[in-house]
């Protein structure tokens, strides 16, 4: 019996602390998931109340971990959400243009009577957004993972290439070769032993399980030479712009700044050293004190007849 007590009173105090869900305050919106790219329109539905004033919608952050209104002039609005919202023959309508991915999850319409302070919630409508970005690839087991248009690979080498691709659930993959049937159900593809047999343009077919019309795809030519210098030579050339930018370009610039830096440090010690003054031997005779019985001659500029009284 006192467990439930206290069950009912946990749950009283957390009903408190929330805004409570209200039957008469709903949002309408899409029930099935939408496509990445699509407009998207949602409207707050009151049965009681004509004027939607005091009515806003919200949108729950995963990473605030908070519901944020979005009907107001904060930088969220703006910036993040990007949201256009019109209130019209007292309609309040939230219009979503281009969804995209980051903007799936549950929306609310809420109400704020300005009198008692107290906030009123419709139940939330949780948007889900089905999308597929472009396929990135990277070689395995390879100094450099990137793969470019060309992958040069050693006769007798076994080539690896991984395909992925970012996805509202995880796509389905597929390989195959140009002028061939040939298809590997796989996100990677490994050819053993290559040869010139071998050289030919492999594409990877990423697709979305919910929705097969949603492919996206990427390919690559693979050439097959010996280790000569003219063939390493043009497998320099087929490097892509992002390996010449990481393995040439950047340790350049990096090489730079640092002789660059040395330099500036050497010159500005150099500068320092030159303004420190520096004391003649005529300016120290000239400031020498004279003692009795001193033996160092006094200089003089000019000359005295007038002998020196000790």
């Amino acid at each position: 019996m006192k467990a439930a007590v206290c069950v009912l009173g946990l749950a009283l105090l957390c009903s408190s602390a929330s805004p409570g869900a209200s039957a008469g305050l709903t949002i309408s919106g899409p029930q099935a998931p939408v496509l990445e790219g699509d407009d998207v329109t949602l409207e707050c539905l009151s049965d009681s109340d004509y004027d939607m004033t005091n009515y806003t919608f919200q949108k729950y952050s995963r990473w605030m971990r908070s519901w944020v209104s979005l009907d107001s002039s904060q930088y969220l609005r703006c910036w993040y959400f990007s949201v256009n919202i019109t209130r019209s023959d007292e309609r309040l309508l939230m219009h979503l243009k281009d969804i995209s991915e980051w903007r799936n999850g549950p929306y609310r319409c809420v109400r704020t009577d300005n009198r008692t302070g107290e906030v009123e919630a419709s139940e939330p409508i949780n948007i889900s957004v089905i999308f597929l970005q472009g396929i990135s690839m990277r070689r395995l087991h390879s100094w450099s993972g990137s793969v470019s248009d060309v992958l040069w690979a050693e006769r007798g080498s076994t080539v690896e290439v991984q395909c992925s691709a970012s996805a509202s659930r995880p796509p389905l993959y597929e390989w195959s070769q140009e002028l061939s049937d040939w298809i590997l159900p796989s996100d990677t593809l490994v050819l053993r032993n290559v040869n010139e047999e071998s050289e030919g343009r492999y594409m990877c077919q990423a697709r979305h399980p919910d929705m097969r019309s949603l492919v996206r795809s990427r390919s690559f030519q693979l050439r097959v030479v010996d280790q000569n210098p003219l063939e390493v030579r043009g497998v320099v050339s087929g490097l892509s712009f992002g390996d010449i930018l990481l393995f040439i370009a950047v340790p350049t610039v990096l090489l730079s700044v640092l002789v660059f830096t040395l330099l500036s440090l050497l010159l500005r010690h150099r500068n320092r050293q030159r303004k420190k003054p520096q004391i003649s031997l005529v300016d120290g005779e000239q400031r020498a004190p004279i003692y009795k019985g001193s033996l160092q001659s006094v200089y003089s500029t000019s000359s005295d007849s007038q002998p020196l009284v000790m």
